[in-house]
């Protein structure tokens, strides 16, 4: 009897193979070409109509240089609603803070001129007599300047209503800023 050859079929199975990388490398280049290449929208099909495209897209392009422009400009900003601090001879200011702070009755001033140097002479009254008075010096600011500022013991004043009244002198102008506190 004669042998029978066994043919193999692996060769069927690489075919299959190679058929499936190839179909998966078209399907790739179309996913990759439809979505990730950038694709002009409509291609200009005279010389007229890619001239006028350009014609708009400049007229955009200085618009949109006009806009900027126009959000650049500011208002100008007026700094003083009256005549400049710094120019009277009267010294002006406000008491910012007067209030007990741990043990201590706090009294802190801003003057709205600026002052180089000069003295802050406190006067703590009650019942129009004077209770306490102490010296500060004036720091100068940027544009304004203030009193060093003055810490009174509160265990040495009374419960009850106090006037302050600052006096200010600095280069030959002189000032009184007041208010009152209650402890």
């Amino acid at each position: 009897m004669a042998q029978k050859r066994h043919r193999s079929k692996k060769w069927i199975s690489w075919v299959i193979i190679l058929a499936l990388l190839i179909g998966a490398g078209v399907v790739c280049y179309f996913v990759y070409d439809s979505y990730f290449k950038e694709k002009p929208k409509n291609e200009p099909n005279t010389v007229e109509q890619s001239q006028d495209k350009d014609e708009k897209k400049n007229s955009e392009e200085k618009k949109s240089e006009e806009e900027k422009k126009e959000t650049v400009k500011k208002e100008e900003v007026v700094q003083y609603d009256g005549a400049d601090p710094n120019a009277s001879n009267e010294i002006t200011g406000v008491i910012t803070y007067a209030g007990v702070s741990g043990g201590n009755l706090m009294i802190r001033i801003n003057i709205d001129q600026y002052l180089n140097g000069g003295t802050c002479l406190l006067a703590l009254r009650q019942g129009g007599g004077l209770v306490y008075s102490a010296e500060a010096g004036v720091v100068d600011s940027a544009s304004t300047s203030t009193c060093e500022g003055f810490n009174v013991p509160a265990a040495g004043l009374a419960a009850g209503k106090y006037n302050i009244v600052i006096s200010i002198n600095s280069n030959g102008k002189t000032g009184e800023i007041s208010g009152e506190v209650e402890i």
